[in-house]
């Protein structure tokens, strides 16, 4: 025991008194930190003060001091310090270990961050980095702080300003590289000349070379442009028709035979584009005959040019008529769907064997009348067929003064409008909606073979040739106000359309007067199939079956109206 207090005297002794050679070390270290302390100084105010984030065991000032007993102000800011919401300015946070003894802002060695930074640890601006600082995108969130400083920082682009100042300026800018091509390159041939091309002088020009030519013979054959057609047809309308047509496409009226050579090999008449037809029609209840002359530019313009003479014979159930005329027409096509055409016809009109007895409007026509008449004509066509269409429409509207015998205006409007609904992806299949309209005016002068009549396959289907017309006296009269309508489905039943079904409804009326009256209205919807035979000829056979739900007195119904034909 007294070893050891004799011990501890002597150790306490030579701490009391210091040699001079650890006096000198002392001295020496001392005066090296005062030396490094303006350095260190320095550095540390070079950027301002900011938020840090606590280390392990820290407690950020302002924030609830878990060792501080309730109602102890340690661990919260001062008055002085306190800014406007309460929190602490971010230049002048203070951090406090958790025995509440605060650094002043300096961290103690303990308590400071590893090298490189906590995980997840946030990048504040104006903090020295170890690494550069990424521009463009926000900084990652502090979890867990509330106070201002310490929250999710707010995103956006940051504030640039100049180096050296509060915070980071801006990344180098680097000059955007200019890819436009030198103009001046040398060339590879020397000098070049205009348009980059090599000069006339330069060796390595060469004296351009003409293009090689060969030889080449066009032999071009001409198709079939004339055809000798003949067939027959049946209808309710017309009976039983035959139909013998000469028809040249090509034909040249200045060009008549110079010898029998000419005529056996077909080369006469032809070469011009012109249009010639001759046709013969005999039937049982209706034949004509006539003769077609077409010019389709005259004189090389794109003025269409026609002219045709007929014989037309039909046998009516109250009387005969025979007409004995021509026709001349000029057409212009103004648009490739639209044309005008301005016609004159003049007529000889033979009229006999009337019924008895006989009204007055017949009786004034019986015997031979002149007729003479001057129209135009306007045409819209875009339909896709004329036989059977499936889209597209055609309007026609026409304008007509006759004189003569009888003198009396006309005006009829035509309206065809054809809607596809349903088609196959190859284009078959279709199922079209159509709809017709026929309005027409006439003055009351007009002569009974030029009056209005309805019934038959091509008006109302359910009646008679002209068996849905005004009467007088029991004979057919016809009317001054047509006003029929035809609302029709098609759809195929065959895979080829070679076979539709129809449904439809016609509609309308015929009337003496230009007057509407619901007793002469008639309504006849039905049904129908259509048969294409190429072999028979582009039209359809037309078979329909309709049954008229609302007819005037008088009307003569027949339910089957049919048409066929067969052209070779």
């Amino acid at each position: 025991m007294q070893l050891n207090l004799a011990a501890d005297r002597r150790h306490a002794s030579r701490a009391d008194g210091c040699s001079p050679r650890v006096f000198w070390r002392l001295l020496a270290g001392a005066l090296l930190f005062v030396a490094a302390a303006p350095a260190a100084w320095a550095q540390t105010r070079a950027y301002p003060a900011r938020p840090y984030a606590p280390g392990a065991g820290q407690v950020p000032m302002g924030r609830t001091d878990p060792t501080s007993a309730p109602g102890s102000t340690r661990g919260s800011w001062s008055g002085a310090d306190s800014s406007p919401s309460g929190q602490s300015p971010a230049n002048s946070l203070r951090y406090q270990s958790p025995g509440g003894n605060s650094n002043g802002g300096v961290v103690p060695a303990q308590f400071a961050a590893p090298q490189g930074g906590y995980p997840n640890q946030p990048v504040y601006p104006g903090r020295p980095q170890t690494s550069p600082p990424v521009y463009g995108g926000p900084p990652a969130a502090s979890p867990g702080y509330g106070a201002q400083g310490y929250g999710a920082p707010a995103y956006g682009n940051p504030a640039y300003g100049a180096p050296g100042g509060n915070v980071y300026g801006p990344p180098p800018s680097v000059p955007p590289i200019d890819q436009t091509p030198p103009n001046n390159l040398p060339s590879p041939v020397g000098q070049v000349g205009e348009n980059g091309l090599v000069p006339p002088d330069s060796p390595l020009y060469n004296e351009p070379q003409p293009l090689p030519t060969v030889p080449i013979d066009v032999v071009v054959k001409e198709r079939q442009t004339g055809q000798f057609q003949f067939g027959v047809g049946v209808n309710s309308n017309a009976g039983l028709i035959g139909n013998i047509v000469i028809d040249e496409q090509n034909f040249d009226i200045r060009n008549p035979p110079r010898s029998w050579e000419e005529i056996r090999n077909a080369t006469a008449f032809r070469g011009a584009g012109q249009q010639l037809r001759i046709e013969a029609m005999p039937g049982t209840q209706l034949s004509r005959y006539g003769v077609t002359f077409r010019e389709p530019y005259l004189f090389d313009t794109r003025v269409n040019f026609g002219i045709n003479g007929f014989f037309f014979n039909r046998y009516y159930q109250n009387w005969t008529e025979q007409r004995l005329g021509g026709r001349i027409s000029f057409g212009y096509q103004l648009t490739p769907d639209l044309s005008a055409v301005a016609a004159l016809r003049a007529e000889n009109v033979h009229v006999g064997n009337p019924t008895i007895p006989t009204p007055p409007e017949l009786t004034a026509v019986l015997g031979n009348t002149q007729l003479y008449s001057g129209s135009v004509q306007l045409v819209h066509d875009v339909r896709d067929s004329p036989f059977l269409a499936t889209q597209g429409h055609r309007i026609s509207i026409e304008l007509e003064q006759a004189f003569g015998t009888f003198s009396f205006p006309r005006a009829i409007i035509s309206t065809q409008k054809y809607f596809l609904l349903h088609q196959r992806a190859d284009g078959s299949g279709r199922h079209v909606l159509s709809y017709v309209n026929d309005t027409g005016f006439t003055g009351s002068q007009t002569p009974i073979y030029e009056n209005f009549f309805a019934g038959g396959y091509n008006t109302l289907r359910g009646f008679y040739y002209r068996g849905a017309s005004p009467l007088d006296m029991g004979v057919q009269v016809g009317g001054r106000f047509e006003f029929l309508n035809s609302v029709q489905y098609m759809l195929p039943v065959t895979a080829d359309d070679s076979l539709r079904l129809v449904s439809f409804v016609d509609f309308g009326t015929v009337e003496r007067n230009t007057e509407i009256k619901w007793q002469d209205f008639r309504i006849a919807p039905g049904f129908g199939l259509r048969v294409t035979i190429p072999a028979m000829g582009p039209a359809p056979i037309a078979l329909d079956f309709a049954f008229p739900v609302h007819k005037a007195p008088g009307d003569r119904v027949q339910v089957f109206n049919f048409f066929m034909g067969f052209n070779r």
